[in-house]
């Protein structure tokens, strides 16, 4: 029980060692997580088991920063913000995802989805699009939904650099 506390509860505090191992696991698992939209997967379970495992990702982010700031003498506001844009950007990137389909022409199957617009989405990153106006509206998407995970991880490098409290202060 105490490991899952590690993981999923916002109390008590954590030195800079253990958090840089935990947050390590978690960016790991969210980006392992990409694979559960890949095309052999989303026909067995659809969206929602990607969407599962970054809410638990997302909490235990929030769960090892507000722990670590405890530690540091400073308050979880801020790391709940970060969760928070984090959270919107996961959303946006499945509304993108979502909603890209009906602009392929809507006539495969509804399984391939995820996947080509993966592919719009990388072909905009790299600048290669035939979209028009809607490259840029396309691009500017992409910009909100990356921003806030280069936020979150520049937050957890401030994170892991604070000093942490005294061994006799209270939890």
């Amino acid at each position: 029980m105490e490991s899952l506390a590690f993981w999923f509860s916002p109390s008590g505090r954590i030195a800079p060692k253990p958090f840089t191992r935990g947050i390590l696991a978690v960016y790991g698992a969210a980006a392992l997580s990409l694979l559960l939209m890949s095309a052999p997967v989303m026909p067995r379970a659809g969206l929602a088991s990607f969407v599962i495992v970054q809410a638990l990702a997302c909490w235990a982010w929030f769960c090892l920063h507000a722990k670590r700031l405890r530690d540091a003498g400073r308050d979880a506001g801020a790391a709940l913000a970060v969760a928070g844009l984090y959270a919107l950007a996961i959303v946006l990137l499945l509304l993108v995802l979502t909603l890209a389909e009906p602009l392929r022409g809507g006539a495969q199957a509804p399984t391939a989805g995820a996947e080509d617009a993966w592919a719009d989405l990388l072909a905009l990153a790299g600048g290669d699009s035939g979209l028009g106006l809607f490259a840029y509206v396309g691009a500017g998407l992409l910009a909100l939904i990356v921003l806030p995970m280069l936020t979150a991880v520049a937050f957890s490098i401030w994170a892991a650099t604070r000093r942490g409290g005294a061994a006799g202060d209270p939890p």
